[in-house]
């Protein structure tokens, strides 16, 4: 059977086990809060609450500040990284520079006495010798006459039909400049099968085919 109507049921809550009913409730437990200097303790995921977001807490447990942002937060600048560094102190490009114009060749009948004797080009001949004959040309005066009829001959030809004296080229080098002049020669001297006036110097040019009489020569200048 249950009590009789009226009459108290159990326990009262918060009482002690086996307390009779109608007794007296203790004082409320204490709430245990940790000493001062304990490490805080980390909430569990998911757990509510205002104690955990103590910012105390999160400073225990955040990483320490980088050099820039300690120096961003004393409001100095951060300092220039080595590369930017670098590119600042760089000296800058050279200009770009104009190509040297070239040079006109001197006329070698202008030259002063004094121009050094340097290689201007060549005279080539196949006439009697399949192998080639060829005579240096340089820069000044080149005397032409037949070989051992006089002296002071810059290039000897050994042909009847070649006067003693028969021309002189004039030349210029670096670059090369050729001009032909018929001293007085008995048979004449031909640029390209056209015959020269005496006294009277006349240009040529690489490849240019001469004449001394009878005796023919190609003109390579370098």
């Amino acid at each position: 059977m249950g009590p009789p109507p009226g009459a108290p049921m159990g326990s009262p809550p918060g009482a002690p086990m086996g307390s009779p009913p109608g007794a007296p409730l203790g004082p409320a437990p204490a709430i245990l809060s940790p000493p001062p200097g304990s490490p805080v303790p980390h909430a569990p995921p998911g757990a509510g609450g205002a104690g955990w977001n103590d910012p105390a807490a999160f400073a225990a447990t955040a990483p320490p500040p980088t050099a820039d942002e300690h120096l961003k937060a004393q409001g100095q600048a951060a300092p220039p990284e080595p590369a930017a560094e670098a590119r600042a102190s760089a000296p800058p490009p050279p200009e770009p520079q104009p190509e040297p114009e070239a040079r006109e060749p001197a006329d070698p009948l202008t030259l002063s006495a004094q121009a050094p004797r340097v290689l201007a080009g060549f005279l080539v001949s196949y006439e009697g010798s399949d192998l080639g004959t060829f005579w240096a040309i340089y820069q000044g005066k080149n005397v032409v006459g037949r070989k051992e009829a006089a002296e002071g001959l810059d290039i000897e030809i050994d042909h009847p039909t070649t006067s003693s004296r028969h021309a002189v080229v004039h030349a210029s080098a670096r670059p090369g400049r050729f001009k032909i002049e018929d001293t007085g020669s008995t048979n004449g001297t031909f640029v390209n099968d056209d015959k020269i006036p005496q006294k009277a110097p006349r240009d040529l040019k690489d490849g240019d085919q001469l004449r001394f009489g009878g005796y023919a020569v190609t003109v390579k200048v370098v």
